[in-house]
Parts: C-alpha cells; structure tokens; sequence
C-alpha cells in the first residue's frame, strides 16, 4: 500500500479532528444519530465540528455554515445532506484541505442514470483534491481501538482482533448485532456501501497490514477489481485468514446486488473456484462467518483431519460424526491407552470406542474423558457436545426450581430442608470445579495445539450469563449451537490449516 493512501485511511479509522456536515438536532435523522455516536465516543479525544447552515448550534456546539466557516484544520468528514449538495459539499472538503471522508448520503450510483452522474462528479472532485472516501450509500465505520465511531446504532462495540469490510448499508447493522449476540469481538469495520472512491480491496489491503487485526472478515456483493482481489487475497492469506461472504450466487441475487450497490458479480462457480485457489474461507450464511471468524481467532489450527468426539448423548454423537464424515473428516481411531484411561471413569456399558459417550453417567466426568482425547497423537480437533458448561446449566435449573419449591420446603420437616440445602450448595462446589477445569483445557489446547470445538445444546439465556460462560467468552471459546455447525467450523479449521502448510 503507498504511503499517500495509508495516510488517508489511518485519518479515516483516527483523525484528530472531524466535521459532521448535516448535523443535525432532530433525533431520528442520520445527522442527529451520526453525530451523536461521534460526539459519544471521541468528546474530549478529538476536535468536533458540526456543520449546518439553518442553525447556529447543533446539540448546544456551535455550528457552521459550511466547513470552509471553521477557523481551524479538518482531518476527517461525515457527509449527510442530500443527494444533490454532495459535489459542492465535496468542493468545499477540497478547499478546506480535508484528507478522508465518509459520505452516508444515499440515491446516488446505484438508483439511476442521474445518481450515476452525481456520483462520478463526486469522484472526481475528491480526485483532484486528493480526498479519498468511503460510500457513498453507507452506514458508517468504526475502530473500537482508537475509539471512533460514525456508525448510528448505538453503543460501542467489544474490542477484538477482527476487522470487516460489508458492502452495504442497513444489512451491515445486521452483520454486527449477530455478531454481538455470539460474543466475537471486533477491531474495525467499514460499510463501504457504493464503493465510488475506496473499494472492498483498499480495505482488505490495510488490513493486511494492521497489526491489530488478526482475521479479516467480508461482506461482498460484487467485486470492483477482481484480479487485484485475487492478488491481496493470496498473499494475506499466508499471514492472516480471510473469511467471505460473497453472495449473489444465483442469477437473480446476481442482479439484485448489482441493483442494490453497483457492483458487478460474476458466475458463482467461477467465483467459488478462486477464492478457494486463492486461500480465501468462503461462508454461506452471517452466522457462519461468525462461527469460522471467531474460531480462527482463538483456536489453534489442527495438523490433520481425524476428529475426536465427546458426548453427553448416544445421538448427539451420532449426528455429529454424520456432520463431521459429509465434510470430509474423520472420526479418529482413539490410540489402547486413551481408552484404559477413558475406561476407569465411565461404566463398562460405554463403547469403548470415538465417539466417546458419558453414557448418562451421574458422576461429572467430562473433563477426566477429555484429557485422554486430547492427549492422543491419533486426534487433531476435538468436539465437545452438551457437556461442557453443565455446571451453568445445572445452576441455571437450580434457581428456577427454588422459586418454585421453596413455599414447598417452608412445609417440610428440618431435615429435608437441609438436604436441599447440601444439593444447592453442591452445584456451587460443581462450578467451582469447572472453572478450574477451563484453565486447565486453555492450556491443553495451546500444548497440544488441538482445537476444541463446543456445542452448546443447553446454553439458555440465562446460562449465558453465568461465570462459566463468561469465562470461556473472555477467552474467545465460542459456542455453538448444533452439531452441523461445529463440524463445518472444524472443516474450514483443516482447510486452512492445509493452505498455510502448502504456501510454506
């Protein structure tokens, strides 16, 4: 990347100072929501300037007419006015000397012959100027490490090491609200919405090179340079992997994107083909990306594809291993030894054999079963379903039930009452004792350097907020809700892992 344009966009993701123009007091408008979440965000950090030319003080800040009016230097610009002001607006960011800018405005390329016309014009000012910008037709960016936010939906986001390009608007708020509710935490984020000036590969690029984001995701309709795509692609995902979703797969979604953003999108197969040759992970669904991004985060990558399964339950594990053998892995043939280990804390009735199933024993011995597994040179990933966090679980069933015994026991002789008593403080000793165990699997998982992949059958909402849970989300363990999900993560886990070896 030139050293013209990085400067550019470290203005875009930290500028020491901003002007809102179209800010706004009207709550529900894109200047009022915009400039809320930047004042909230950046308010003491940065210099703010509102700029509206029907009013002298946007939410009790002096206000200019327009941003050649304000006596001091400008980094950065939020473009909000419409459609037809944008040229002059951009004319004046050129004037005033402003390095980046972010233009929210919508009805531009992607509507028609007029807005096509507008956004070229647009363009070419910001050229001449040497302004590069996001959008037009967007909904904003952030950096949770700097601390700046022109997104409008609210409050900031969990820090992580994962940095999004999305091309478009309102589905983008969508992208980050899946997100939120699976714990992953995020690093940057841009919707790039028409893509006029910067495209989905300047964003890929800077990434690349930042060192703070440790995966870099995608949302993409249509690829505005494709051969350079295809170019960064390969060589940042020696370093860092790359997770797509690229959708337009059918010939209608095809047209649609185009409608919606401008972008052109080619056959699908043709497409699938070189992101996979060019190392890139391709995800069909947001949850997906999510599931693949947050594994690559934390997880190590596995040396081949043999697959351990422990289960809470006989059909657990067989649905898992069908998952897991349609994806091409497989089940691993567990070594004598983990077996005799395995075999002195399960009932004889067990199989003997991967997957290795608790059979409803009443003792808690998942973390005891688990070691072997681990442990065993014939087992490169391992998948947990259903009993990891049943002690949240267990706690969860324990609250709700004592609301509705305890008129009960108030009934009862003292005795009953004090073996209640013993089983409620039972389940405190029993998540004690796994969150002793969850630091003993982080490290395993880091000395052997096997990825363990959870399955949450169980994971209520409210046994998401309990200290097991925390603590495996503070540590970047995700959950996983079904067994189709895990072994996809598993098969993207392997097929990354292959490429990495393969470009060494």
């Amino acid at each position: 990347m030139n050293k013209t344009l990085k400067k550019r966009m470290d203005c875009l993701f930290n500028p020491e100072s901003i002007a809102v123009i179209g800010a706004s007091n009207v709550p529900g408008k894109w200047g009022f929501n915009t400039y809320v979440q930047i004042l909230g965000t950046s308010l003491g950090k940065r210099k703010i300037f509102p700029v509206n030319n029907k009013t002298e003080e946007v939410l009790g800040q002096k206000a200019y007419p327009s941003i050649r009016d304000i006596p001091e230097p400008v980094d950065f610009a939020v473009i909000i006015v419409p459609y037809q002001h944008v040229p002059p607006v951009m004319q004046d960011c050129v004037a005033h000397g402003v390095k980046s800018a972010l233009v929210i405005t919508a009805g531009l390329g992607e509507v028609g012959e007029e807005g096509k016309k507008v956004e070229k014009e647009v363009v070419r000012i910001a050229q001449q100027g040497g302004i590069r910008f996001v959008g037009p037709n967007c909904m904003g960016h952030f950096d949770t490490t700097s601390g700046f936010y022109t997104t409008g939906w609210g409050q900031p986001l969990k820090q992580g090491s994962l940095s999004l390009v999305a091309q478009s608007g309102g589905f983008t708020g969508h992208l980050m609200q899946c997100g939120m509710d699976m714990g992953v935490g995020f690093n940057k984020l841009v919707s790039s919405g028409n893509e006029a000036d910067l495209h989905t590969e300047d964003y890929l690029e800077y990434y690349a090179q930042d060192h703070s984001t440790k995966v870099i995701g995608a949302y993409v309709e249509g690829f505005r340079e494709g051969e350079r795509f295809l170019k960064l692609a390969r060589e940042t995902s020696k370093k860092k992997p790359l997770v797509i979703m690229k959708v337009g797969r059918t010939p209608t979604g095809s047209m649609a994107a185009m409608s919606h953003t401008g972008a052109l999108s080619g056959t699908d197969a043709v497409c699938d083909a070189a992101l996979k040759q060019s190392g890139v992970i391709r995800a069909d669904e947001i949850e997906e990306l999510f599931d693949i991004s947050g594994a690559l985060l934390r997880q190590p990558l596995p040396r081949g594809n043999r697959v351990g399964i422990l289960t809470g339950g006989g059909g657990h594990g067989v649905v898992t291993t069908d998952a897991c053998e349609r994806l091409g892995l497989q089940l691993a043939k567990l070594a004598p030894e983990t077996i005799d280990k395995i075999d002195t804390f399960l009932p004889p009735r067990w199989s003997k054999k991967n997957p290795v199933d608790l059979v409803g024993t009443t003792q808690f011995v998942t973390y005891q079963c688990l070691w072997p597994i681990i442990e065993d040179d014939n087992v490169d990933s391992i998948i947990v379903v259903g009993c990891i966090g049943l002690s949240a679980m267990f706690k969860v069933f324990r609250d709700r039930l004592s609301s509705q015994i305890e008129p009960f026991l108030q009934t009862m002789p003292d005795s009953v009452k004090q073996q209640a008593e013993v089983a409620m403080q039972g389940m405190d000793v029993m998540e004690e004792e796994e969150l002793k165990n969850i630091d003993i699997m982080l490290d395993y998982m880091d000395r052997y350097q096997k990825p363990i992949i959870i399955i949450g059958l169980m994971a209520t909402h409210e046994a998401k907020h309990t200290p097991v849970f925390k603590k495996l989300e503070d540590n970047g363990i995700l959950w996983y809700p079904t067994p189709e999900r895990a072994a996809k993560v598993v098969g993207h886990l392997v097929q990354y892992s292959r490429h990495i070896r393969d470009s060494n």
